[in-house]
């Protein structure tokens, strides 16, 4: 169980077969996601209600990741259902640590995770990405958690 506060709720590793049924949650939601057989993805779910959130972990050159799709369902948000998610899977980061395109107005979310805003020694396959969605008007931050 993920948290008494939120019944009945499992975090789970993916494993590959399952990614249809997270590829379908987020369809559910209105985005056009398809998870990558070399990616980690994460999920919570709810026994009645299948996938209530999901997170995909993409392995980049560097050996970093990158965390993309933080999602939870529009009828499960204000649970701390992503908060609980991110916590579970923060451990798996070690030893290199991963990287997001936050949201302006999630930038206090992740940093109370331990995310930190334009970090100082962003690998350069994840720099060139951000700075390719900014030169297209993305207004997403950068923000890098590292565990020490």
């Amino acid at each position: 169980m993920l948290s008494s506060s939120i019944p009945n709720c499992y975090f789970e590793l993916q494993p590959p077969e399952r990614f249809a049924l997270v590829d379908r949650f987020y369809r559910s939601q209105g985005y056009k996601v398809k998870c990558g057989a070399s990616e980690r993805v994460y999920a919570i779910a709810n026994e009645g209600a299948g996938v209530v959130a999901a997170a995909r972990l993409v392995p980049q050159r560097s050996g970093h990741y990158w965390l993309r799709n933080l999602l939870v369902a529009s009828d499960w948000r204000g649970q701390g259902i992503a908060t609980g998610l991110m916590q579970k899977l923060l451990p798996d980061l070690t030893p290199l640590g991963c990287y997001c395109f936050a949201l302006p107005h999630l930038t206090a979310f992740y940093a109370a995770l331990g995310f930190i805003q334009n970090p100082p020694h962003c690998p350069e396959d994840i720099l060139r990405t951000y700075n390719t969605y900014r030169t297209r008007g993305r207004d997403w931050v950068l923000m890098g958690y590292i565990q020490s």
